[in-house]
């Protein structure tokens, strides 16, 4: 049986086992023989030279036909991430052609390199000569794959369907309604089969936005006029304030356009709003939510840096006047005293350099009990400790290294720090990637243990029974520091006591959907923490001070089975139906856009 654990990029496989719930064997079925890219006798198609050239791979079957199977095939290699192509087999897999290639795509718009981020492909249920296939735009093909047609020429004057397309579903038996999902969320056609079909958005009801990040105004739960700053995925980034004696007055409005990232308020005073675009572009509102923004600008463009560039405010300890020290990470640090502007650049280059232009700092933050001291990691497997920081003097801060040669920690991407809220010298890394990737050191929740400024520090693996999946957010309880909560890929989990040797962690449900969690922050009262997820909007939840009641464990071996929902707090859904108004902005527009908000209420 052909090996499907190797890279993902192993070729196409076919099991039979109707009646297991899992196949306990597969057949590679895609061989260079047989039609495609020239390989090797495993079946990974390669260049010669060059490498590997076959990256992600979409496949689907005609219901007509189960011998009629097409594979759409993202290239590595030479065409900077776009198509490779399309393959079919008339055969079941015995023998495959090459149907098309990026010179099939015809239209407004054509190929477009990101394959590796957005693709789909469904096949008609009564014509297996007819296969809708999606990029950035939604193409069809009426010829078997030979050629495909843009329907959609999102970035071309087309209709109104947001790009950047991930999935296409035919219900069942239809040839005439298809449902595509895209980072603007849900569309239908209901004339699939037409000579132009149309499509509709039907998000009203839908929680489909894409959250990177996100923020809460300060004493959350107690404020007379809570807000929320959160940044979308192609979405832009939005605000909303509140009565919270009338939530159904409730707006939000798009303040920034592109693809909104990071986000933060400023708490005490809660009238800096910052935005931030693709690759580090931030803007801040000085007069609360919906005032006009100026442009932050920092040295870090001129850095090697990543398109979801990080950056934290001080959350704690700040005088009433306002919390001024923000931090953001290229390869190295920036600092600004002053929240506005004078950015100066205060550390070295802390990743390790061997990643190219991907060796970036993924997250930082500042202690809560000390903004003189902060946490940086990398994503190339690197956690800095800092020291000394806000004296407004460029490179007047000390790191330390407390990576250790990646012999506990894994040499995987840290996708966020946090410190011990009590305790600075002690911090946490969320890891991503799979224990598959670094068999050696496996798990995905580590804590540094520092003596004083790092002279010397010990990690500990905290994964405890979490299941092998990234961590994407981590974040600990002001309140009850030992209470710590993990944002994954499959939903939050939290343990109650990670002082424990091997923690007991527990799936936090209640409402709260199981997927992917990029970001927690919690309000500068330590009343509230927030959720932003990466694909059902934003939640709150009211921060406890003494442990969480559990029902059952998470068991990693069927970790599917073991969610409940005995928690006596009700999650919020805060960011859930403005998705149906706000995905007009299909061509990553700045026009502002307002929307009430009325099915939520806030207890």
């Amino acid at each position: 049986p052909a090996k499907l654990d190797e890279n993902g990029a192993n070729g196409a496989s076919s099991t039979t086992s109707p009646n297991r719930r899992w196949p306990v064997s597969w057949d590679l079925i895609t061989r260079p023989d047989n039609g495609w890219p020239a390989g090797t006798g495993s079946g990974i198609p390669v260049a010669d030279p060059g490498g590997n050239t076959l990256g992600r791979m979409d496949v689907a079957m005609a219901p007509s036909n189960s011998d009629v199977i097409y594979v759409q095939v993202q290239a590595v290699l030479g065409n900077t991430h776009g198509q490779m192509g399309v393959w079919r087999t008339t055969d079941g897999g015995t023998t495959w052609e090459q149907r098309s290639g990026p010179a099939g795509l015809t239209g407004c718009f054509g190929d477009y390199g990101q394959n590796w981020y957005d693709q789909g492909l469904a096949v008609d249920p009564n014509n297996s000569d007819v296969v809708y296939m999606s990029t950035v735009d939604i193409f069809r093909s009426t010829n078997g794959g030979t050629t495909f047609t843009d329907l959609t020429c999102g970035y071309a004057g087309g209709n109104t369907v947001h790009v950047d397309h991930h999935a296409l579903a035919y219900v069942p038996g239809s040839s005439s309604t298809l449902i595509a999902g895209s980072d603007g969320g849900a569309y239908v056609t209901l004339n699939a089969d037409a000579g132009s079909p149309t499509f509709t958005q039907i998000n009203n009801s839908l929680s489909t936005l894409e959250f990177y990040s996100g923020d809460i105004t300060g004493d959350f739960a107690n404020a007379a006029q809570p807000g929320i700053n959160g940044g979308m995925q192609d979405n832009g980034s939005a605000v909303y304030v509140w009565n919270a004696g009338n939530p159904a007055e409730a707006v939000w409005q798009v303040r920034r356009g592109g693809d909104g990232m990071f986000a933060r308020i400023e708490p005490v005073l809660n009238q800096r709003y910052y935005q931030e675009s693709q690759n580090g572009n931030l803007g801040v509102s000085t007069t609360g939510a919906y005032g006009n923004q100026i442009g932050i600008t920092g040295g870090w463009t001129a850095d090697r840096r990543g398109f979801i560039f990080p950056y934290e405010i001080q959350k704690n300890g700040c005088p009433p006047t306002g919390c001024t020290h923000m931090i953001a990470g290229s390869y190295r640090v920036w600092e600004s005293i002053t929240g506005l502007g004078s950015w100066l650049a205060n550390s070295p280059d802390l990743t390790k350099n061997t990643l190219a232009d991907r060796s970036i700092i993924n997250q930082l933050n500042y202690a809560w009990s000390d903004v003189s001291r902060a946490i940086v990691g990398t994503n190339d497997g690197n956690v800095q400790m800092g020291f000394d920081l806000g004296q407004g003097v460029a490179n007047s801060a000390t790191w330390v290294d407390v990576t250790g040669g990646n012999t506990v920690l894994p040499n995987r991407p840290i996708l966020d720090v946090y410190q011990d809220t009590a305790n600075p010298l002690i911090g946490y890394a969320a890891v991503g990637g799979f224990d598959q990737n670094t068999p050696g050191t496996p798990g995905h929740v580590f804590q540094v243990t520092c003596t004083a400024d790092c002279a010397s520090f010990t990690w500990a693996d905290k994964s405890g029974n979490l299941p092998n999946l990234p961590v994407d957010s981590i974040m600990v309880n002001p309140n009850y520091p030992q209470q710590v909560f993990a944002g994954t890929d499959w939903g939050l989990y939290y343990t109650n006591d990670i002082t424990q040797a091997t923690p007991e962690w527990y799936r936090f449900q209640a409402g709260l959907p199981n997927v992917m969690i990029w970001d927690m922050t919690v309000d500068g009262g330590a009343t509230t923490l927030a959720v932003w997820t990466r694909s059902r909007g934003a939640y709150v939840w009211p921060l406890p001070s003494s442990p969480i009641p559990t029902a059952v464990t998470v068991s990693e071996m069927d970790a599917t089975s073991q969610s409940f929902n005995a928690l006596p707090y009700l999650l919020l859904a805060m960011a859930a139906l403005i998705a149906g108004a706000m995905l007009v902005q299909r061509r990553r527009s700045r026009t502002a856009l307002t929307v009430s908000v009325s099915e939520r209420t806030i207890d």
